[in-house]
C-alpha cells in the first residue's frame, strides 16, 4: 500500500504516538509511507522508521486575529494539497479534529479516499464556529470515519450523521520482564531504599486532570510517607501544578520530570499507576501501564477506561472526579503488595486484545474498503 498519514506535529502526545506506531508497523512491512506534518520536524519527539518518508511543512503556529487565520489555513490547506498529491497514495488517513477539517478541504478533488479519526472524546473537545460547521459538512464526505471507542462512535455519528467504525489503540507487547525495580538511576521515576513509586503519564493540561491527582495523593502523603509520586509528561499546566505541589509542601515527594520518550520503562519500574483524565479518546497510557504489568487505578471518565479495567479484577476503578475516591483507592492499593500484584498479572491480558497485528489488520481492512476503482482515481496537485 502507499498511504499518506496526516497530523498537526509528532509532538509528544497519544495521537502522535500511535501514528508513529502504525507508520512504523507498515514501513517495516514494506508498505510506501509518507507522513505528514504542519509543524517543523524540530518538535518530533518520537522516532520514526528510516523507511517513512517524513515530510514537515513547518505551516503551523498561532495567528493573531481571524484574518491572521484565514490566511495562514489557506497556505496550511494548499501545501497540504501539494504534499498528498505529490505522494499519489492510495489513501489517506488524518488524525485530529482541525487536521481533518484541512486534510479534507485539500483533497477535494484529488479522487484518493480519505480516512479520519477523532482521537478524543468528542464532549471534551469542542470545535467552534467556523470549525464546527466545517466538520458536520465535511466528515460525512471522508470515506470513512474512526473513532477509539463506541462511546465515542455514537457521540460522533450524533453529530455528523455519518456513520463510524471503531478502532481502537494498538500496544506493543511489554517491553521487558515485569518485575518492579526500586534502583532506577537519577532522575528515574523509581527511588531507592524502600521508597515507593505512583506513577501518571500525560501532557500537562486540563483534561488530564493532574490537578486532581495531586489533591488525591496529599491526602494520603502523611499516612503513605513511603511513596512518591511522579507525572511524566510537559504542557501549559507546569507552573500551575508547581504551585499546588508547594501549597501542599510536597516538593520532595512530588515530581514533574518532563516528557519522556521511555515510557514504558518508566511504567515497569512504577509500583502503581494512575489515570486522573477528565475525559480520554483512548487512554493510551493506560493501556501500555497495563501492557506491562502496573497495578493501575483510574478514573471511570468518558472514554476508555471502562472499556480496558474490570473493577477489582485486572485494575481498579474510581468514579470520576472524585478526589476523595481516589486518595481511598490509593490508600487501599498502597497498603496491599499482594493486591497490587494480582490485578498487575491480570492486567498483561490486555496484550492478546491491542496487539499491533491485529488493530494493523482492521485499518488494513478498511484501507481497502475504500478504494476506488482505477477509472475514478484522479490525483493531482
Amino acid at each position: 500500500m502507499k498511504l499518506a498519514l496526516v497530523i498537526s506535529s509528532l509532538g509528544g502526545g497519544g495521537a502522535e504516538r500511535v501514528m508513529t506506531l502504525l507508520a512504523n508497523a507498515w514501513a517495516a512491512r514494506g508498505d510506501e509511507i509518507t507522513l505528514i506534518t504542519l509543524a517543523s520536524g524540530d518538535m518530533d519527539t518520537y522516532r520514526l522508521d528510516p523507511a517513512v518518508r517524513r515530510v514537515a511543512l513547518d505551516v503551523a503556529g498561532a495567528s493573531a486575529h481571524v484574518f491572521a487565520a484565514i490566511g495562514h489555513n489557506a497556505v496550511r490547506i494548499h501545501a497540504l494539497r501539494r504534499a498528498i498529491a505529490g505522494c499519489r497514495p492510495d489513501a489517506v488517513i488524518s488524525f485530529i479534529a482541525e487536521s481533518n477539517v484541512r486534510v479534507l478541504l485539500a483533497t477535494i478533488g484529488l479522487g484518493v479516499p480519505v480516512i479520519i479519526s477523532e482521537r478524543t472524546f468528542l464532549n471534551g473537545h469542542h470545535m467552534r464556529g467556523v470549525w464546527r460547521a466545517l466538520r458536520r459538512w465535511l466528515y460525512p464526505r471522508a470515506a470513512a470515519v474512526v473513532a477509539q471507542t463506541r462511546r465515542c462512535a455514537d457521540d460522533l455519528e450524533a453529530v455528523t450523521g455519518c456513520r463510524v467504525e471503531v478502532i481502537a489503540n494498538p500496544v506493543l507487547p511489554e517491553s521487558a520482564p515485569a518485575a518492579r525495580v526500586c534502583d532506577a538511576g537519577p532522575g528515574e521515576p523509581a527511588a531507592r531504599g524502600n521508597a515507593r513509586t505512583l506513577l501518571a503519564v500525560g501532557r500537562l493540561s486540563p483534561e488530564k486532570g493532574f490537578d486532581l491527582l495531586i489533591e488525591a495523593f496529599a491526602r494520603v502523603a502523611d499516612s503513605q510517607h513511603d511513596w512518591k509520586l511522579v507525572i511524566l509528561g510537559e504542557g501549559p499546566l507546569r507552573a500551575d501544578l508547581e504551585r499546588r505541589i508547594a501549597q501542599h509542601d510536597l516538593g520532595r515527594r512530588i515530581a514533574l520530570p518532563g516528557f519522556d520518550a521511555h515510557v514504558r520503562a518508566a511504567m515497569r519500574r512504577a509500583d502503581l499507576f494512575v489515570l486522573s483524565s477528565r475525559y480520554e479518546g483512548f487512554p493510551n497510557a493506560l493501556l501500555e501501564a497495563m501492557a506491562e504489568g502496573a497495578a493501575c487505578v483510574s478514573f471511570d471518565c468518558d472514554a476508555g477506561p471502562r472499556e480496558l479495567i474490570e473493577h477489582g479484577e485486572n485494575g481498579w476503578l474510581v468514579p470520576s472526579g472524585d478526589v476523595p475516591a481516589l486518595a481511598d483507592a490509593f490508600d487501599a492499593l498502597m497498603r496491599d503488595a499482594g493486591l497490587r500484584e494480582r490485578i498487575g498479572h491480570r492486567a498483561r491480558a490486555v496484550i492478546a486484545t491491542y496487539a499491533l497485528p491485529a488493530i494493523l489488520d482492521q485499518w488494513d481492512a478498511l484501507v481497502m474498503s475504500v478504494q476506488p476503482s482505477p477509472a475514478m482515481r484522479v490525483v493531482q496537485p
